[in-house]
């Protein structure tokens, strides 16, 4: 019995020294400037050039078209993410649904194993132990063109579907690592269905953000003060820019704009206020994406002299430190 009781303390400490050993997960990182390339490893380097220092992030999204495409996309998205990382970057992986209707399947556990390889494979990407992987499920989920809209296969908008498949998905990158940290992200606006009734609740969160965009065809509206009355809509709308900064605060988690991004080089007042609005929010703040693209369609993209206004107006804000 004493030898017994003996090996049980010798195995006892050394689970103690093996455990003291495993490094801390680091914190949640905040005040992140990010950028949307479409997945174009070269368009990510020019940007940083453009910009005069480096992205903090790059957001990367694996194919929402259909889940084949989502399947087939794993190994190259997972390789452009190495990519970013070995620069000393960090990724903001998006994880959609697939496809139209796609809810139900996820809920009902059709694709646990695929969401498993994606987790397993994105942490493959990380050599370190305790960098932390931000995880975007699902986004946009609230707007009628988006694909990823929460619609039942009847095409009835159906928030608690959508609370089903985004909580299933979490729990499986969470068994995988507890690395994994997790954006909801609406886009701005009430859309075809209010997003509170999409939150899924707290102890699956910690990033509250949405995606805002200026598109000249439907904001100018025979305007003609550069965006400024576009701002404030923006700002008080159901569900716009107030709500976003009370809603995080409410629930004690960051705030982010997972995308946005300005087609039009006359909004110069809204893109000066956007950035005053970003930067105001401080520590708070979990990351800003601009989407330096033209397609999806915005074509917003800044850093090839398209949008010159627009791009001082950026550059100053964010060029020489970081939001």
């Amino acid at each position: 019995m004493l030898k017994r009781g003996a090996a049980g303390l010798i195995a006892s400490a050394a689970s103690v020294r093996a455990l003291a050993n495993v490094a801390p997960l680091e914190p949640i990182p905040t005040r992140q400037l990010g950028a949307i390339t479409g997945n174009d490893p070269i368009q990510m380097e020019r940007f940083g050039r453009w910009l005069g220092r480096t992205q903090d992030h790059d957001l990367l999204a694996f194919d929402q078209r259909n889940w084949v495409l989502f399947e087939n996309s794993i190994g190259y998205v997972t390789s452009l993410g190495e990519q970013v990382l070995l620069r000393k970057r960090r990724v903001q992986w998006s994880v959609p649904v697939a496809g139209y209707g796609a809810y139900e399947s996820v809920v009902a556990g059709q694709h646990d194993d695929l969401y498993q390889r994606a987790a397993q494979a994105i942490l493959r990407c990380y050599t370190d132990g305790r960098s932390r992987i931000c995880i975007r499920p699902p986004w946009e989920f609230n707007i009628e063109d988006q694909s990823q809209g929460v619609k039942s296969l009847y095409g009835v908008w159906n928030g608690r579907l959508y609370v089903d498949a985004y909580r299933r998905i979490v729990n499986i990158f969470r068994r995988t690592s507890t690395r994994f940290y997790f954006d909801w992200c609406p886009a701005v606006g009430l859309g075809e269905i209010d997003p509170e009734l999409c939150y899924p609740g707290d102890d699956v969160v910690d990033v509250i953000s949405c995606d805002i965009y200026y598109m000249k065809k439907y904001a100018d509206q025979g305007k003609t003060d550069n965006g400024r009355s576009i701002f404030y809509y923006r700002k008080g709308q159901p569900r716009g820019l107030d709500w976003l900064d009370q809603f995080s605060s409410t629930h004690h988690k960051l705030i982010g704009l997972s995308e946005w991004g300005v087609d039009s080089d006359t909004a110069t007042v809204y893109t000066e206020m956007l950035a005053g609005w970003i930067k105001g929010l401080g520590p708070r703040l979990s990351h800003h994406n601009y989407w330096d693209r033209t397609d999806g369609e915005v074509n917003s993209r800044i850093s090839d002299g398209s949008l010159p206004a627009i791009a001082d107006i950026y550059r100053r804000a964010f060029g020489a430190k970081r939001a």
